[in-house]
């Protein structure tokens, strides 16, 4: 079950609209995308298209397939802004969440190999 914890309003990460073609991904590095993370909590600067399926983590360390359902806002993540993607998964539950934050990964070989070594599928 996906659920939300509680957050202070002061503390709430406002995303705001972003146009994902002037989004500049270069303050990651020349590590965008090409790089994979070696478990599968890391934070991965990545580019989503709308439709992508994906793997999305809730509160409780639960994780769902799901697919990427519209563009981009940008907000706060663990690694400074970057874009919360719309994904829905489970049904019809709906949610944003960052690649950056190491809650968002595509449907990959190397994700699944990740989420099975880690007894999560």
């Amino acid at each position: 079950m996906c659920t939300s914890p509680k957050k202070d309003p002061k503390q709430q990460n406002t995303l705001r609209y972003v146009n994902p073609d002037e989004w500049d991904d270069s303050i990651y590095g020349g590590r965008f995308q090409e790089s994979e993370p070696d478990a599968f909590d890391e934070p991965w600067p990545y580019r989503f298209q709308h439709g992508d399926c994906v793997w999305v983590r809730c509160t409780g360390y639960d994780w769902y397939l799901g697919k990427v359902s519209g563009q981009p806002k940008v907000g706060q993540t663990m690694m400074g802004d970057g874009l919360f993607w719309p994904v829905t998964f489970d049904g019809n539950k709906r949610k944003y969440s960052a690649p950056l934050n190491g809650e968002l990964k595509p449907d990959t070989p190397h994700t699944k190999q990740l989420l099975e070594e880690a007894g999560i599928l």
